[in-house]
């Protein structure tokens, strides 16, 4: 009982914590969490610059899916995921998600196909 105790003591001053900012980014644990979804991560980062087109990112859409297909078919999915991890010319390193998993950032990437109906 009292670890049951202890245990949601620390989950209630953990939800207290500044780190719960509507402008701080959740983090995943490799011990304690799932990966965040790439819809998820798409949402909180990609977005950013490839539903807009900024810094010239290639958009994300079905109107850009021969963009993506193509992409796929000349590069191949891994190396895409490789430049997400990476960055590549302006976009940065996971894209800014300094915390994401090379497995979230591979689900980012597939969902962004996907969202294009990349073939």
């Amino acid at each position: 009982m009292t670890r049951i105790l202890s245990v949601t003591a620390a989950l209630l001053l953990a939800a207290c914590s500044d780190s719960d900012s509507p402008n701080s980014a959740p983090t995943a644990s490799a011990d304690t969490a799932e990966p965040r979804s790439g819809a998820l991560l798409y949402r909180q980062y990609c977005v950013n610059c490839h539903g807009s087109g900024a810094a010239g990112a290639p958009q994300v859409g079905k109107d850009h899916r021969l963009y993506w297909s193509h992409e796929v078919e000349e590069e191949g999915f891994d190396t895409l995921v490789q430049e997400a991890i990476h960055g590549i010319n302006a976009m940065p390193p996971r894209g800014n998600c300094y915390d994401c998993t090379d497995e979230e950032v591979r689900q980012a990437v597939l969902y962004m196909l996907q969202l294009s109906a990349a073939k």
